[in-house]
């Protein structure tokens, strides 16, 4: 059993790796802004430690990772300190790890390991944090996830709850994506086997589907007809800002995929999942319903 500090544990990617890591077994320390929230209420129901604080509070993350063996950690990107703020959490979650002398597997992006400006401040604010950590003497594991296929949930943006998929891209045009719960299968890998993935860095996809495609695969798992339609760049700009907007266009000039099947093959312990097979996991009925 290992003793784990899981930061933002009520969050999309640290619920997803708490709930594994429960599931394995081992002994968690959960890193939550809310010790009294419900969802947090029901982590140390089934057994996780509650520790509260922010990221921005380095005593007591530190307390928080008193003894572990191994520390989970993300920066939280769209703060309103930007990308400064950013940063600075990367720096805080590397330095912990260090001091603890423990394993970090830190979630960053794909692509932040290469020193190109992006021009979009949550990619380049990781950027920043992984030169950090190359720079520190941190045993660490380090993930590069590509766009959530759980983003589909968000159902303001893709207006499934309208009874179509929307999306800025073309409708043939590929996307990479991950479901949070490969990217949990996989910190929990490297948790569990340090021998080997200590010093890797892992660019993680579960898939890659046209919009064409997932409507397709939502109208098959929903019982429901999906069409696909793309919503013009313009009008995401409005909505959610030149940084997702110009998010969206270097997905549509993208022409560097992750290679889905090496990947699997060289992690085979780890339950992946495909665009449908993520699918038949939501419960659709009441998301729809709600």
């Amino acid at each position: 059993m290992t003793k784990v500090l899981v930061i933002g544990a009520t969050g999309k990617q640290g619920g997803a790796v708490t709930d594994l890591l429960l599931e394995h077994g081992h002994e968690v320390v959960a890193y939550v802004r809310s010790p009294e929230s419900p969802v947090a209420t029901a982590l140390a129901a089934r057994g996780a430690q509650l520790a509260g604080g922010t990221l921005a509070d380095a005593e007591a993350l530190g307390r928080a990772a008193s003894g572990v063996d191994a520390v989970f950690g993300l920066s939280v990107p769209f703060g309103d300190g930007g990308k400064q703020e950013e940063i600075a959490q990367g720096r805080l979650i590397v330095d912990t790890a260090a001091r603890a002398d423990a394993h970090l597997v830190y979630s960053s992006v794909r692509g932040a390991d290469r020193i190109v400006d992006s021009n979009i401040d949550h990619a380049d604010s990781k950027q920043v944090v992984e030169t950090y950590l190359r720079g520190q003497d941190v045993r660490a594991t380090v993930l590069g996830p590509v766009y959530f296929i759980e983003n589909v949930l968000n159902l303001g943006f893709s207006r499934l709850g309208d009874g179509v998929l929307a999306n800025p891209l073309s409708p043939g045009k590929k996307l990479d994506q991950v479901t949070v719960l490969d990217i949990a299968g996989m910190a929990v890998h490297a948790i569990e086997h340090p021998d080997h993935l200590v010093g890797k860095r892992i660019d993680l996809a579960s898939d890659s589907v046209t919009g064409e495609e997932a409507a397709r695969i939502l109208s098959e798992v929903t019982g429901r007809e999906i069409p696909y339609r793309q919503m013009p760049i313009a009008q995401v700009r409005q909505w959610a800002g030149d940084e997702i907007a110009d998010m969206f266009q270097r997905f549509e000039e993208n022409t560097d995929f992750v290679d889905v099947a090496a990947l699997r093959a060289q992690y085979p312990a780890v339950a992946w999942h495909s665009y449908a097979e993520w699918a038949r996991t939501v419960d659709w009925d009441r998301l729809l319903n709600s």
